[in-house]
């Protein structure tokens, strides 16, 4: 194993539940433009959102064309056109206000804080949510720098993003640090890109892909403590 002094950790799936924040706001903005917030239609947001992400991953769609088209795109499904940026803008009313922590979030932190390590939030997302859910989670205490993709104009996994956080941290050496995220596509790819080593967190135990490839894989957070 090797010397590590740097731990970059992913926000959403990672330390933070956003799947419990999402629900709730999917279901407000439903309720607005008079939808009952049933299964099928929050399974179709799913899938609209989900393809929005991975455009804006490999990117094809800006951060701010991706929040305003995947409710138009949503909407339009469901046979209504409704303004994107006031969905958005209401959605993100609910979302500012989530902070859930995953199992174990809290204590890792304040684990590898007490360690010594240099800890360093990556993630893509809109800057405003991403800082007001990390202080009101208390989460913001434990970190030596918070690096959201709306801020930096790239995101992961593109090398641009990393470049990004490596001009931000002190001394910043790739081969020292280790990344832990929730996304292979985003995270682990993103971390391969940048020369990263990797952690998978894969809570579901969903299968991997042979194209993109952790360093390591663990189910709870509290892993993390065997192999920091």
């Amino acid at each position: 194993m090797k010397t590590y002094r740097d731990i970059l950790l992913d926000v959403d799936g990672t330390l933070l539940d956003f799947g419990a924040a999402e629900k709730v706001g999917i279901a407000a903005v439903l309720t607005h433009y008079g939808f009952e917030p049933d299964a099928e239609r929050i399974r179709l947001y799913h899938q609209i959102n989900g393809a929005a992400w991975a455009a804006f991953e490999r990117g094809e769609v800006t951060k701010e064309r991706l929040v305003e088209e995947r409710f138009e795109i949503f909407f339009r499904e469901l046979g209504k056109e409704v303004n994107g940026r006031e969905a958005e803008d209401l959605y993100r009313s609910y979302l500012d206000q989530s902070a859930v922590l995953i199992d174990g979030a809290e204590d890792i932190c304040r684990y590898l804080k007490g360690r010594g390590y240099g800890l360093y939030v990556v993630t893509n997302g809109t800057s405003t949510t991403q800082y007001k859910r990390l202080a009101l989670s208390g989460l913001d205490a434990f970190m030596d720098g918070i690096f959201v993709s709306e801020d930096a104009g790239s995101q992961k996994p593109q090398k641009e993003y990393f470049d990004y956080c490596f001009a931000r941290i002190p001394q910043a050496d790739p081969s020292r640090m280790f990344l832990v995220g929730d996304s292979l596509t985003s995270d682990i790819k993103g971390g391969i890109n940048a020369g990263i080593s990797t952690c998978w967190y894969n809570p579901s135990g969903l299968p991997g892909r042979e194209d993109i490839c952790p360093d390591w894989q663990i189910r709870r957070l509290e892993e993390l403590k065997t192999l920091l």
